[in-house]
């Protein structure tokens, strides 16, 4: 006899919607470091953040405090007359500190449990002194807080941040 005929379709089509629901539910995030720092980044870990403090913002600072960082709004940007209008940081960095984070998500959805399915996150830190990019992060996938395939994206973000302040 045929083995889909005594029931054995139903383990395959029990297979086959276990399958589907993984792949609709979305993989864990991950993260991919595309520049690292060439000298390992010093002084306090002060960091101003660059732009609007969203939600994403918030989770990125949650998993930075955890590793010791405290945070001050950019206060200084000084536009040069360049004919690209490129932005770049002034030499008066009014909140003494000497690295800039800038957080670019693009984010695809919210999970129900608070977290985000991002299309990509970029995460960079600019010194201010110098205005190199210094540090940029690439993500995608899945949030912490995104059940059931919870990625780490902000931790492992902000564990690439603390390491290269300790290289």
């Amino acid at each position: 006899m045929n083995g889909l005929a005594d029931g054995g379709w139903r383990m395959a089509a029990t297979a086959a919607c276990v399958a589907l629901l993984a792949c609709a539910c979305g993989l864990p995030g991950k993260m991919t470091l595309d520049v690292s720092p060439k000298i390992a980044l010093t002084g306090p870990k002060d960091v101003a953040i660059m732009g609007t403090r969203t939600d994403v913002v918030a989770a990125l600072e949650g998993a930075l405090a955890e590793r010791g960082f405290t945070f001050k709004r950019y206060m200084n940007r000084d536009r040069q007359g360049d004919p690209a209008a490129q932005v770049r940081s002034g030499a008066n960095v009014t909140d003494n500190t000497r690295y800039a984070v800038e957080v670019t998500p693009d984010i695809f959805d919210r999970c129900a449990a608070g977290g985000f399915q991002f299309k990509s996150l970029k995460v960079s830190v600019i010194d201010r002194q110098t205005n190199e990019l210094m540090l940029r992060t690439s993500a995608t996938g899945r949030s912490e807080k995104c059940p059931p395939t919870s990625g780490d994206i902000f931790h492992e973000i902000a564990k690439a941040i603390d390491t290269a302040w300790r290289k």
